[in-house]
C-alpha cells in the first residue's frame, strides 16, 4: 500500500480503493486515506496514478498559480483531483474562483495546442474568445447548482501542424467543497466535430439537389451564389463551362461564375482554349477532364482574398462535370483551411461533383429538348400543313393538350404507342394509357406542367404489352417530354412527346439476366470440375499399388526357390491385382464418359443411373479395393448385413454414385485411424421401407438439405418397390467435437485447420458425397467422439430388382476367315480362332497405347502394322 510503504501513519477513518504499487507497478488493493489523515495532508500526490502526465502534472509550477503548492491544496480538491487523473474520459478541472485548470490525459487531445500551458492556468487566460459565453455557463451553474451544458460550442485547436476548426459538446458539472459551497467545476467533454462538418456540408448538397431555380440555363450565377453561403468549405470558387460550339481538338472554355478571385486575376482568363492555353488554372482543367485532381496551393493565387477565415486554402480541388454524354466544365474549389484534406475532404468533392454533374445534365437535355421544341414551333408557324405532315411520320408520339386535359390533336404514332384508336377523349382520359401504379406519377408531372414548369419529363409504363423478342410480353415503357404552347406570352395549350423505350428497357433486363445466368454456369461449371478432379484422383492409390504388387512378383518368385504352387500363389496375387486395377479404370472411365457427355450441356451435374445390384456383392468388391492399404496400415475392416431391416438380395440403383461415396468414407475412415491404437472400420448396409433416419442409432447430426441442389434425376419409379438402403462407416479414429462437425460437409471445407495440416485433402469428399446422396433421394449424416472415433452414416432411394424382366446382354458378331466364333461384350476373344493368317492396320496417335495393342495382337498370331495417324494409314 503506497501510503504504508511510506511509513506514514493511516488513522481508521480510510476509503478502500484499488491503485497501483509504487514499487512493483502491479494493482493492489491500497488504501486511500481519508482527508483527516496525515497522509492525505502531505505527500497525497504519490495516490496519483503513475504516469507520464500525472509526473508533469505534478512537476508544474503550482505555487505560482492560483491554486498554491500541491501541499496546501484542500481536501476536496485533492478528492477531485484523484478523481480526474484515474478516469480514462476526457476530463477537467475548474477550481477556484479564477477557474484554474487541472486536467487528465484524456484531455490532452481536445485541449490541442493548448496543452501544456493550460495546466494551472485560469480559464479566461487561456480560451478568451469564448470567456464570455463559459463565464455565463459558470454562473447560471452557481446560482442553480446544476450542470451547465454546452452543445457544438466552436474552439479551434491547433493540432496536426495547423489550427483546425473544431466542435465540443460537454458540460459544466458543480463541486462543492466540504464547507458546502461551491469550490470548482468538473468539465466532461467530448469532439463532435465530424458530425457538425458532415451535416453543413450534406445540408449544402440537399440545397443543390432540392432547388428546382438550379435546374435552369442561368444554373451557374445561381449555383455560385448557393456556394457562396457555405464559406468555410468553400473559400474560392471558379466555374468554367465548355462553349457547346467547340470542336473536340478546340474546346472553349468561358468564365461563368467566380467566387473571391477578383475580375482580371491571373488565375482565372476569361475565355481560354482547354487543348493549348497555358494561362492561369487552365493547364490544371486540363488534366481534371477525367477525374477530379487536388493541386497544392502556390504563389500563382496570390492576391485571392479567401473567404470562411481569411487565409489562404492549402490545397485546390478540380471537379469535372458533364452531361448529355459529354464533359460540360469544371468547378475549381478552394478547400477548408481549418480542415484535414483526408477522406472527407475527398468524398465531399466526390459528391459535390456528382450534384453539378446532375444539374448540368438535366439543363443540357432540357435546352436541347428545348431546341429541338423551338424549332418545332417554328414550323408549325409558318405551315400548320407542313408540321401536321412531318408530325404524323415522325417516329415519336405527340399529342397536343388542352389547359383542362383533353386530346386536342395526337399523331398516329401516338395512338400506335397506346393502342388506342384516334377518337374524342375526355377530359385526363389520356392518362388512362398508363397503369395504375404509374397514373399517380403521370398525374403529378400534368400537376407540375400546369404549375408553371417550363419542361417536364418523366418515364412511365404503358397498359399496351410489349411483345419482347425471348421471353413474356411485358408493359411498355415511354418517356414523355411536356412543354407549354404559349401564344402572346400566355400558355394556351401543352404538348407532349413520347418516346418508346420498351425495347431498351427489355435489352437492360436481358443483359442483366444473362450476366446472371452466365455467373451461374460458371459456377456450376467450376463446381462440376473440382468434383470430377477430386474423384479421379480416389482409384489412382489402388491402381498404383496394384501394379506395384505386380511389378515386384517376379522379383520375389525369383528371391525363392520356384515351386509350382507358389508360381500358382503370384498368378492368383496378380490376377486379383490387375482385377483391382480394372475396376478401378472402370471407376475413372465411368467419370470421363459423364465428362464428355455433360460437357455439351449448358449445365453440367452428374447422373444418376439404376441398374440391378447387389448391395453385398458392391460392398464386398469396394473393400477389395483397399485391401493392400487396410494390410499395410495393420487396419481391421469388416462389413456385415443388418438382418433386420428387411434384407433383399437384387436392388436397383446406380452402383457407380454408391461407390463414390462409400470409397470417400473408406479413404477418410482409413487416413483418420492409421495412427490409432486401436485400428478397426466397420461396414453395416441394410434395407428398409419406413422412415430411413430411424433406422440408425445414436444422436446422428443431418447435414442440411441444400435447396439450390439440383433435382434428383427422373427414371420411372414403382411406390410399390420402393425401398431406403442404409449404409453406416464406423472407425476408432482420431473423432471429432460438435464445433469440428459444424461445416464438415460444405465445399472446401475440413474439421479444421489442423485437420488440413496433418492429414490433407481438399475439403470436397464429404461435399460430394452430401450432393450424390441427395440425388438420390437421400441424406448423410455423422456422429462422433473426441478421441473414440466416428461413425459416417447415409441412405439412399431405390427399388427392389426383378431380375426376371432383365434382358440378356446383345451377343457381337465377328466375321473371322476362320472358325468364326461369337462373343459377348465385354468378353476375351475365344483362343480357339485363327488368327494367324490376319493382317491388322493399327491406326494410335499414343506411343504407349500403340506398344500395348501391338503387343496384345501379335501375341494372338496377327500380323501388325503401326500407322501414328490417318495419313500414315492411308500410305501403309
Amino acid at each position: 500500500m503506497a501510503g504504508a510503504g511510506a511509513g506514514a501513519d493511516v488513522d481508521a477513518n480510510t476509503l478502500t480503493d484499488t491503485d497501483t504499487d509504487l514499487e512493483s507497478n502491479q494493482p493492489q488493493q491500497c488504501i486511500i486515506p481519508s482527508p483527516t489523515s496525515p497522509l492525505f495532508r502531505t505527500g497525497w500526490e504519490i495516490l496519483l496514478p503513475s504516469t507520464d502526465h500525472v509526473r508533469f502534472f505534478a512537476s508544474a509550477d503550482w505555487a505560482a498559480s492560483p491554486l498554491g503548492p500541491l501541499s496546501t491544496w484542500s481536501a476536496a480538491l485533492r478528492l477531485q483531483t484523484l478523481a480526474v487523473m484515474s478516469d480514462s474520459q476526457a476530463g477537467c478541472l475548474y477550481w477556484g474562483p479564477q477557474k484554474t485548470a487541472i486536467y487528465n490525459e484524456a484531455f490532452v487531445p481536445l485541449a490541442g495546442k493548448a496543452h501544456p500551458m493550460l495546466m494551472g492556468l485560469a480559464f479566461e487566460n487561456v480560451f478568451p474568445e469564448i470567456w464570455p459565453q463559459i463565464k455565463a455557463v459558470f454562473e447560471a451553474s452557481e446560482v442553480s447548482g446544476l450542470a451547465g451544458d454546452v452543445h457544438e460550442i466552436e474552439l479551434f485547436v491547433e493540432r496536426n501542424h495547423f489550427l483546425e476548426e473544431a466542435f465540443f459538446t460537454g458540460n459544466f458539472n458543480p463541486i462543492r467543497g466540504f464547507s458546502g459551497k461551491i469550490e470548482g467545476f468538473h468539465n466532461a467533454v467530448h469532439e463532435v466535430t465530424k458530425q457538425k462538418i458532415t451535416h453543413r456540408r450534406t445540408t449544402l448538397l440537399n440545397r443543390i439537389v432540392s432547388s428546382t431555380r438550379l435546374h435552369s440555363e442561368n444554373y451557374p450565377a445561381l449555383l455560385m451564389t448557393l456556394l457562396a453561403e457555405y464559406e468555410r468549405d468553400i473559400s474560392m470558387a471558379l466555374l468554367y463551362e465548355i462553349d457547346d460550339e467547340s470542336i473536340p481538338n478546340s474546346q472553349i472554355v468561358n468564365l461563368r461564375g467566380q467566387i473571391a478571385v477578383p475580375q482580371g486575376h491571373p488565375i482565372a482568363p476569361n475565355k481560354a482554349n482547354l487543348h493549348s492555353s497555358e494561362e492561369g488554372i487552365v493547364p490544371c482543367l486540363r488534366q481534371a477532364q477525367d477525374e477530379i485532381i487536388n493541386i497544392p496551393v502556390d504563389n500563382k493565387f496570390a492576391g485571392i482574398p479567401w473567404r470562411g477565415f481569411s487565409e489562404g486554402s492549402r490545397c485546390i480541388s478540380i471537379l469535372p462535370f458533364s452531361g448529355g454524354g459529354r464533359l460540360i466544365g469544371f468547378l475549381v474549389v478552394g478547400a477548408n483551411p481549418r480542415r484535414p484534406i483526408d477522406d472527407d475532404h475527398h468524398q465531399f468533392m466526390r459528391d459535390l461533383a456528382s450534384k453539378v454533374s446532375s444539374i448540368a445534365n438535366t439543363v443540357v437535355n432540357a435546352e436541347e429538348a428545348q431546341r429541338r421544341a423551338e424549332k418545332l414551333e417554328k414550323k408549325l408557324e409558318d405551315s400548320d400543313k407542313k408540321i401536321r405532315h412531318m408530325a404524323q411520320n415522325a417516329t415519336i408520339g405527340m399529342l397536343r393538350l388542352s389547359i383542362d386535359g383533353k386530346v386536342l390533336w395526337a399523331n398516329d404514332q401516338y395512338y400506335d404507342l397506346t393502342g388506342k384508336s384516334n377518337q374524342a377523349e375526355e377530359r385526363f382520359q389520356f392518362l388512362d394509357n398508363f397503369l395504375a401504379e404509374d397514373r399517380e406519377k403521370a398525374f403529378a408531372a400534368w400537376n407540375r406542367l400546369s404549375g408553371g414548369e417550363e419542361k417536364v419529363s418523366v418515364e412511365l409504363r404503358l397498359k399496351r404489352m410489349f411483345i419482347p423478342p425471348t421471353g413474356e410480353p411485358e408493359p411498355g415503357c415511354i418517356t414523355s417530354t411536356s412543354f407549354p404552347y404559349k401564344e402572346d406570352g400566355k400558355t394556351t395549350s401543352f404538348m407532349m412527346y413520347m418516346s418508346d423505350i420498351s425495347a431498351l428497357k427489355w435489352a437492360e433486363k436481358s443483359e442483366a439476366r444473362k450476366a446472371e445466368d452466365a455467373f451461374e454456369a460458371k459456377r456450376q461449371q467450376e463446381e462440376f470440375i473440382d468434383i470430377v478432379s477430386h474423384e479421379m484422383r480416389n482409384p489412382l492409390a489402388a491402381i498404383l499399388m496394384s501394379a506395384d504388387s505386380i511389378t515386384k512378383s517376379m522379383a520375389e518368385v525369383n528371391e525363392r526357390k520356384i515351386t509350382e504352387a507358389r508360381l500358382l500363389s503370384a498368378l492368383h496375387s496378380n490376377v486379383d491385382s490387375a482385377n483391382t486395377i480394372v475396376k478401378c479404370a472402370n471407376h475413372q472411365k465411368r467419370i470421363v464418359d459423364d465428362v464428355l457427355t455433360l460437357s455439351k450441356l449448358q449445365y453440367m451435374m452428374l447422373a444418376i443411373t439404376p441398374e440391378p445390384t447387389q448391395v453385398q456383392e458392391l460392398i464386398d468388391s469396394t473393400l477389395k479395393m483397399f485391401e493392400s492399404d487396410l494390410q499395410e496400415k495393420k487396419i481391421k475392416a469388416t462389413a456385415s448385413a443388418e438382418k433386420e431391416k428387411n434384407n433383399a438380395d437384387w436392388v436397383s440403383c446406380d452402383p457407380s454414385r454408391l461407390t463414390q461415396i462409400i470409397v470417400n468414407f473408406l479413404t477418410n475412415a482409413i487416413k483418420f485411424t492409421k495412427d490409432e491404437s486401436r485400428r478397426y472400420i466397420d461396414i453395416k448396409y441394410g434395407i428398409t421401407t419406413s422412415e430411413p433416419r430411424a433406422a440408425f442409432r445414436g444422436d446422428i447430426t443431418w447435414a442440411p438439405v441444400d435447396s439450390t441442389s439440383p433435382p434428383r434425376s427422373s427414371h420411372e419409379r414403382d411406390p410399390g418397390q420402393l425401398i431406403y438402403l442404409t449404409f453406416s462407416v464406423e472407425d476408432s479414429g482420431v473423432g471429432m467435437d460438435s464445433v469440428d462437425m459444424q461445416n464438415l460437409f460444405s465445399r472446401f471445407t475440413q474439421a479444421n485447420i489442423k485437420t488440413s495440416i496433418k492429414y490433407g485433402g481438399s475439403g470436397l469428399g464429404l461435399f460430394i458425397c452430401k450432393r450424390l446422396a441427395e440425388k438420390m433421394g437421400g441424406e448423410i449424416g455423422v456422429v462422433s467422439t473426441k478421441g473414440i472415433g466416428s461413425t459416417f452414416v447415409f441412405y439412399i432411394e431405390a427399388q427392389r430388382a426383378d431380375l426376371s424382366e432383365n434382358k440378356p446382354f446383345p451377343v457381337i458378331e465377328f466375321p473371322f476367315p476362320a472358325r468364326p466364333k461369337s462373343c459377348s461384350v465385354g468378353a476375351k476373344v475365344s483362343t480357339e480362332l485363327d488368327l494367324s493368317n490376319i493382317h491388322v492396320l493399327l491406326v494410335e496417335d499414343n506411343v504407349v497405347n500403340q506398344t500395348i495393342l501391338a503387343k496384345q495382337l501379335k501375341k494372338a498370331g496377327c500380323t501388325v502394322t503401326i500407322a501414328n495417324h490417318g495419313l500414315e494409314a492411308l500410305e501403309s
